[in-house]
């Protein structure tokens, strides 16, 4: 049943790209053509929006409350972030359809034009990506869970919690800290803002899904591609018949400059549309992680730290997988070289030595181009980086030690 489920997401004609456009699109994060569908898509998004402004405004009411300021703060910044990322891809759609139409076209070009060595790289990718997406979508899944049991689990596991709430002395509890029109702590109206939360908890992990996984997804893409390219470079005269050709030459190093091109020119495309999102994310994380921590550390009921460690460990691992294979572009682990470097070795590791003087300055040609190479960034002040990954925990330790004092 679960292979006949991730079966029928794929996509024959985005053999890298299928399980995300899925989501994409089922998420409405791609819009569909009909007119109504888009608007009806377009309003969900906006009114999910409203409904983080009402966490704002709550947090005004419950201010002289710490604890509850807490509760609110560690999800209502994952909830703006999310509705950024919601609304950005909304109003960039073009941009973003730029951005993966390319990766589709360049991941099928290289399905089309494969040797036995970029075969291995083609499908060492694929497999990766196929492996983010599951691991990504079942810890979204496990978070959603967890935040939307928090309150059941604190109910019963307490007795002292339950019985606080039939002698009044405790309010009904709620997953989202937000403003609503009518009584929420009293029944139908507490019913009902528990069904409205966990609809919307449901449609911010579908965006989390749908937004990160693609996001690394295309990561991973760039970086195989530079490995595909710089082994192409290897093989530029393989043939003899074309190595003693100019033209063919050429032909063969103009493609290898256009291939590049592209890449640069995309990869910078994606990062004009991530970075702002990222800048946001960077700033929002330390606060969400010092509350997370904080709550964690304080709280005396072992089922509440369980649920706050989940959430805490969610929060991590999902900066984490950003900052890593952003990191994992520039960074080659195992010789401790920049992949958009190394890209530039590829003519260098031909037979160039057996060409002509103008090949060769073809050669030295295609080599200035290759080392031009790309960082992503958060905003206009750091590198997604595990760097940036570390100096985040940093802070996020430092409000954390300032709370506790």
């Amino acid at each position: 049943m679960l292979k006949a489920l991730l079966s029928s997401i794929e996509d024959p004609t985005r053999r890298l790209l299928g399980p995300n456009y899925w989501i994409l699109k089922n998420m409405g994060l791609v819009l569909p053509q009909n007119p109504i569908a888009k608007v009806a898509y377009i309003v969900l998004h906006e009114i999910v929006s409203f409904f983080v402004l009402t966490q704002y405004m709550e947090l005004y009411v419950i201010r002289s409350n710490l604890d509850l300021v807490l509760t609110n703060l560690k999800i209502s910044m994952l909830s703006i972030v999310c509705i950024v990322k919601a609304n950005t891809f909304v109003i960039w759609q073009v941009q973003w359809k730029e951005v993966i139409e390319y990766v589709t076209r360049a991941d099928q070009y290289e399905r089309d034009n494969q040797s036995v060595e970029r075969r291995k790289i083609i499908d060492s990718y694929t497999k990766y990506c196929r492996g983010i997406v599951y691991f990504y979508c079942v810890l979204v899944f496990t978070t959603f869970i967890t935040v939307t049991n928090t309150p059941l689990m604190r109910y019963l596991s307490s007795a002292q919690y339950r019985e606080a709430l039939r002698n009044g002395t405790e309010l009904f509890p709620h997953i989202f800290s937000s403003w609503m029109p009518f009584d929420k702590y009293n029944s139908p109206g507490s019913w009902i803002t528990v069904i409205w939360h966990v609809c919307l908890c449901a449609y911010g992990a579908g965006i989390m899904a749908a937004y990160d996984t693609v996001i690394m997804v295309i990561m991973v893409f760039f970086g195989g591609k530079l490995e595909l390219l710089r082994e192409r470079c290897t093989h530029i005269f393989e043939n003899t018949e074309i190595a003693s050709d100019d033209n063919q030459t050429n032909e063969k190093i103009r493609k290898l400059h256009n291939i590049h091109v592209l890449l640069m020119k995309h990869s910078r495309l994606f990062n004009s549309l991530l970075s702002p999102v990222m800048f946001l994310y960077v700033v929002m994380c330390s606060l969400m992680l010092c509350a997370s921590a904080f709550q964690l550390t304080s709280a005396t009921n072992t089922t509440q730290k369980l649920l706050m460690a989940e959430y805490l460990v969610f929060g991590i691992a999902q900066l984490f997988m950003f900052c890593w294979h952003s990191n994992d572009v520039l960074i080659k682990a195992s010789i401790q070289k920049y992949k958009s470097q190394k890209v530039m070795f590829g003519p260098y590791e031909s037979e160039w030595w057996t060409v002509n003087s103008k090949q060769a300055r073809s050669i030295l040609i295609l080599t200035g181009q290759l080392r031009l190479n790309h960082t992503y960034t958060a905003g206009p002040f750091t590198q997604l980086t595990l760097s940036t990954f570390i100096t985040i925990l940093k802070g996020a330790y430092s409000y954390y030690t300032l709370l506790r004092e």
